[in-house]
């Protein structure tokens, strides 16, 4: 069963796909934020990601959300994830706080490691990414929740440091993101939320989410569950399976091409020794040759009608219990994609057809 007061949101990576200008697309999203604000969903969520403009080019997503936030008026905004070995952790800390008084408090955070093959493009070496993640979680923490902080680690050594401006929130709502029992188990030691799913299929997420709870029942924090699913509405079943029929493989192929930048072979043992022996198998590369019966069959994307999604919605909700539910629209594209219209057309059909039945 759901839980009481289930919240709903939206997600998305800023894919940038062939044929669309990247300047167009970042436009894009700052339309698809004021349009969910206007539909009532109670959370907008993007990725913060580099290099890779078919996975993703959000690259600043504070800075997003500071320009979508004087444009909306009661929507939250959610980084998932900031790639924190990737940053300063007390300079990321100013610009998280600038963002939250931008925003007016209405901006959540997510932790994660990020995916392997930005490391390489951001010269930090794989070996680095694990005590860097752990130890810019504290830092933030501390910076964001003190007034002046002190910190003795093994990558950083601060003393008597404060950082501004101050954030509107004390403390600001976290979310960790992943695939890990170890990741979930530190948010749940903490208090934090989780964020799954997305791109991936269910059963890679069912475990860590019941080993999040258990963790949580431990040391006694109440969970809290965010599910992303990928979904295409149209308003019959023959319109919305046409227009994914070319639009769910051409997602799934374009994000997945990222994975030819790893030296999978070469660095095998490296990506092991770090946590990420996802990158050194072959689960990325085999989404390069998805189609679009692997993809429905394994719930990678639902497809049809606003009825049909909500039933998928409420079997969903039987299985798992969960605080929110969020849609990932399929992006746009001359070469494959949906239009524009098509994809606004989802949200606004989840909004105003789906959600309400939940509410």
């Amino acid at each position: 069963m759901a839980n009481k007061g289930l919240k709903f949101g939206v997600y998305t990576e800023m894919n940038c796909m062939p044929g669309v200008s990247t300047s167009d697309s970042v436009w894009d999203v700052m339309g698809h934020i004021e349009q969910c604000d206007r539909l009532g969903y109670d959370v907008y969520m993007a990725i913060e990601h580099h290099f890779f403009p078919t996975f993703g080019q959000s690259s600043n997503p504070l800075a997003l959300f500071s320009a979508a936030a004087q444009r909306t008026k009661t929507i939250r905004m959610r980084t998932l994830c900031h790639t924190l070995p990737l940053h300063n952790p007390t300079v990321l800390a100013g610009e998280i706080a600038t963002a939250d008084v931008l925003t007016g408090g209405r901006l959540d955070l997510g932790f994660g490691r990020g995916h392997a093959w930005l490391y390489k493009m951001a010269g930090i070496p794989y070996e680095e990414s694990q005590p860097r993640y752990e130890e810019a979680q504290d830092i933030l923490i501390k910076a964001l929740t003190q007034d002046s902080f002190s910190h003795h680690g093994m990558m950083y050594t601060l003393d008597d440091v404060s950082v501004f401006p101050r954030p509107v929130q004390n403390p600001m709502p976290v979310y960790l993101t992943g695939t890990s029992g170890r990741s979930f188990h530190v948010a749940a030691e903490r208090g934090w939320g989780i964020s799954v799913g997305g791109p991936a299929p269910y059963p890679i997420f069912a475990k860590p989410m019941a080993e999040y709870r258990q963790a949580c029942a431990k040391f006694g924090t109440k969970p809290v569950v965010s599910y992303i699913q990928p979904v295409h509405i149209a308003p019959t079943e023959d319109e919305a399976h046409a227009q994914a029929r070319l639009a769910g493989p051409y997602f799934y192929h374009q994000i997945a091409k990222p994975i030819l930048s790893v030296d999978q072979k070469g660095d095998r043992d490296r990506l092991l020794a770090s946590g990420y022996g996802f990158y050194a198998s072959e689960a990325m590369n085999q989404m390069l040759n998805l189609t679009y019966d692997d993809i429905i069959g394994q719930d990678m994307l639902w497809v049809g009608t606003p009825a049909q999604i909500a039933a998928r919605v409420a079997d969903f909700l039987g299985r798992e219990e969960l605080d929110e539910f969020a849609i990932q629209a399929l992006p746009r594209g001359p070469q494959g994609g949906i239009t524009l219209e098509q994809h606004r057309r989802t949200q606004e059909l989840f909004a105003t057809q789906v959600l309400p039945g939940f509410k």
